[in-house]
């Protein structure tokens, strides 16, 4: 769909355009050149923004603003938005920091608001309508009762014997939330990303081609395991309830580190190849250095911050959180 046309739809109108326009968001961050210069991401704890000249490789202003615990609770099924006033308000405040002028925005999922999966076909059909079909039926067996509102989107990656498909889902009715708080503010969303995706962009792909990227949230973490220079696998996990304080930081550290032991014996059993590296991403707004130091005493694998890959004249801390958006926009 052109950019001519989306501008013909919004997000009021009839529930085939909304799953049509959802479908091309999704399919935009896939597949598409980046074409926007603002990008805004919303998590739990925080919502950034960044502006960039994509064509200089370059970032503009920006801006990292806190927000109160309870305002957003990402979830897949559930509504995300409690406190709409309040985050409207931060959203506000974050637009004034960077003297927006753009209308079109590119919008970064939290984490938890959807699933991403990477599937093995050893054939895959080439109609539309029979991949969509065989895609839901793959992730029905990973999510059960799968709600009827889901709208996916997939990426087909070649490997040697066989075609991953790299797949997100999430639900219309989660989209629209956000979308409807943008549009109070006279911003169109775009494209839709979702911000470990987002990262893995900025990295290596030739020179480090087996690794895995851990992309931390204070409610969530997500690893994704490259091999060859493509994703192989992509796993998440919410902290739990019992995680969300500043005193549960060594159960954090400890529920990371075991996830990550699980994963590499999965890869090494399962495509007898061996991680060479741990690239980490803290989106913290603080402890982040106490969480860094207590992964690198406890992971006998080199462990590189992300910050690393970003030679951008931005703070350190503030680097790490406009990562996703930053991977996304350049």
């Amino acid at each position: 769909m052109s950019n001519k046309e989306n501008k013909e739809i919004s997000v009021s109108e009839m529930r085939d355009k909304q799953t049509v326009l959802f479908k091309d968001k999704i399919r935009d961050y896939f597949a598409r050149p980046r074409l926007y210069d603002l990008g805004v991401q919303i998590s739990s704890h925080y919502i950034s923004g960044i502006q960039v000249l994509p064509k200089e490789g370059k970032t503009r202003r920006h801006f990292v603003l806190p927000l109160e615990g309870g305002t957003i609770n990402p979830s897949f099924n559930k509504k995300n938005i409690t406190n709409s006033e309040l985050l409207e308000n931060k959203i506000k405040e974050g637009l004034k920091k960077i003297h927006i002028s753009a209308h079109n925005i590119v919008f970064l999922l939290p984490e938890l608001s959807q699933k991403t999966f990477v599937f093995n076909f050893d054939s895959f059909p080439s109609s539309q309508q029979e991949r969509e079909h065989l895609i839901r039926f793959r992730a029905n067996k990973q999510m059960p009762l799968l709600p009827d509102d889901i709208r996916l989107s997939f990426d087909i990656r070649k490997s040697n014997r066989s075609k991953k498909i790299l797949t997100t889902i999430a639900r219309s009715s989660v989209i629209k939330e956000y979308e409807n708080l943008f549009g109070k503010l006279h911003l169109k969303v775009r494209v839709v990303g979702i911000p470990s995706l987002s990262v893995s962009n900025l990295l290596n792909k030739e020179s480090e081609k087996d690794i895995m990227f851990i992309n931390v949230e204070e409610d969530s973490f997500s690893l994704v395991v490259n091999i060859d220079s493509e994703i192989a696998l992509y796993r998440q996990k919410p902290f739990g309830a019992n995680h969300n304080n500043h005193n549960s930081e060594a159960q954090k550290i400890r529920h990371l580190v075991q996830e990550v032991k699980n994963t590499v014996n999965f890869i090494e059993d399962r495509d007898k190849r061996r991680i060479s590296c741990i690239i980490i991403r803290l989106g913290l707004l603080d402890r982040e250095e106490e969480m860094f130091v207590g992964l690198k005493e406890k992971l006998h694998y080199p462990l590189k911050k992300i910050e690393s890959y970003l030679n951008f004249n931005i703070p350190l801390k503030e680097k790490e959180i406009l990562s996703p958006l930053i991977g996304q926009l350049l």
